[in-house]
């Protein structure tokens, strides 16, 4: 699970494991009608959330792409969302050759369901 050079290549060929690191973020959310009143700058805003558990995997680095394909398209479909729309997404990427593409794999077979257009989401 751990990468054997200290490096975490997510989403890469050369990906060889995870690199343990900490950190602390802050993310601070306002309503959007708010947010425009206060003439504050705004970067994106948040349309839909969902949250799953995938029951028993392989471990950290091997989710079910079952899973998460269907937990996007309920998503999808409880907040009527387009994927067309969609023009980023934060992934996990645990920098495993085995997790990583069951991730992208999921992504792609959500999106399938709605669109043939490729290449337009970061």
């Amino acid at each position: 699970m751990l990468s054997a050079d200290g490096k975490c290549y997510s989403f890469d060929k050369r990906a060889n494991g995870m690199v343990p690191g900490e950190a602390v973020a802050v993310v601070v959310l306002k309503r959007l009608s708010q947010a425009v009143a206060d003439g504050d700058p705004i970067y994106a805003t948040i349309q839909a959330n969902g949250l799953n558990y995938d029951g028993k995997t392989n471990g950290i680095t091997a989710p079910s792409g079952v899973s998460q394909a269907a937990l996007l398209r309920s998503t999808y479909d409880q907040f009527g969302i387009n994927p067309e729309q969609i023009e980023y997404i934060v992934t996990h990427g645990t920098g495993a050759r085995l997790g990583d593409p069951i991730e992208i794999n999921a992504l792609s077979d959500a999106f399938k369901g709605y669109t043939s257009q490729q290449k337009y989401c970061a």
